[in-house]
């Protein structure tokens, strides 16, 4: 079974997980193998290869010397052996503190081929076969994420994409600002000494879904702490390069804020799955035919099919102009020429395109 190369899937536990101290080139290693397996292959082992030359072409990266090379990707794998990630099982009530690779090894025909083990949870997390022993239930539920999540700028908005992805089917994802920035890496607990053990690393994401818990050790640190910083810094910039991608799959995401009082205490986004012409349905696809035919680009069409669907579009249109009313009749100067006028002044349109762009739908020139 082929793998979807237009979507990476994982299982939701994944997707409301942390991953702490991982590199953004270690989150795109794991984006990469997600396109190389098929998350419902009845007969998955855990094993994929890793080609070299195929993570670059992913990337988009054509010339060798600007990236990393095969050995250094070698030990950004090698990294992810370690117990980097957590998550809170609300089913089982407890924190689970996970590695995603269990063994690395390089291909002794090819040096630029690794042979990659998922552990346990990896193996849960990429592959419904697993994740489906792991829940002991008929039904999964999963987050299908566009490819081109590889795109984006940094682990953080590559995490916020993730979770808008888990809620397309909706459009609507609403959260803590706590909770938020939590998963997103901007909140962290660390500890007054040096002493990074791998039993201090496992409380510091146990701290993070559970930080009432008393540990004198530990201390919470934030990052873009006010409010005002953290929409100029990330949240902000992060929404314009979602809306403005087209090759993502989510669009027109907005967001307002929740408040206790005075005080900021979640958000609510709202977005909208972008449409695929080769998807579109029937209607969709008639007012392609019938725009286009007055005059506006196919790419203006999409756009407005998105921002407001094709029932506004026609709206707007027939209150806007009317078709020629004398087209039958043989004494006036427009018989039987197609033309269209202005509703509320009757003046004819020189150019119907033109008139629809400037007049009819002005969200085309923003």
């Amino acid at each position: 079974m082929e793998p979807n190369r237009n979507y990476l899937f994982q299982s939701n536990l994944f997707t409301k997980s942390i991953l702490q101290d991982v590199l953004e080139i270690q989150k795109d290693i794991i984006y990469f193998l997600q396109t190389q397996i098929n998350f419902t292959d009845p007969n998955a082992t855990g094993k994929v290869i890793f080609n070299y030359d195929k993570f670059l072409e992913y990337k988009k990266i054509k010339v060798q010397k600007n990236t990393y090379s095969p050995d250094q990707i070698l030990s950004f794998c090698f990294g992810l052996l370690e117990p980097k990630g957590a998550f809170y099982n609300k089913k089982t009530s407890s924190l689970v503190v996970y590695n995603l690779f269990s063994n690395v090894e390089v291909n002794d025909f090819n040096p630029k081929e690794f042979i990659i083990t998922f552990a346990d949870f990896g193996k849960i997390f990429f592959y419904e076969k697993f994740a489906l022993e792991y829940a002991k239930t008929s039904k999964i539920e999963y987050t299908q994420i566009e490819s081109n999540i590889i795109d984006l700028k940094g682990e953080s908005r590559k995490k916020f994409f993730e979770l808008l992805s888990q809620y397309k089917s909706t459009g609507f994802y609403k959260v803590s600002l706590e909770e938020f920035k939590t998963l997103l890496g901007f909140i962290v607990y660390i500890r007054d000494d040096e002493d990074e053990t791998q039993e201090s690393q496992q409380l510091q994401l146990k701290l993070l879904f559970q930080p009432d818990e008393k540990q004198t050790d530990f201390k919470k640190k934030e990052y873009l702490q006010s409010w005002s910083e953290f929409k100029r810094v990330f949240l902000d910039p992060a929404i314009e390069s979602f809306n403005s991608n087209t090759k993502l799959d989510i669009s027109n995401i907005k967001w307002t804020t929740v408040k206790s009082g005075r005080k900021i205490t979640g958000l609510h986004f709202t977005f909208q799955k972008r449409l695929d012409k080769d998807s579109l349905e029937p209607e969709m696809m008639n007012a392609i035919k019938h725009f286009t035919e007055y005059g506006l680009k196919e790419n203006q069409i999409m756009f407005l099919l998105q921002r407001m669907g094709y029932k506004e579009m026609y709206n707007r249109f027939m209150n806007a102009v009317t078709f020629n009313k004398s087209y039958d009749n043989k004494e006036s100067k427009f018989y039987h020429k197609k033309v269209w006028f202005e509703t509320e002044s009757g003046e004819e349109i020189k150019k119907l395109g033109g008139y629809l762009y400037d007049k009819v739908f002005p969200e085309l020139k923003k």
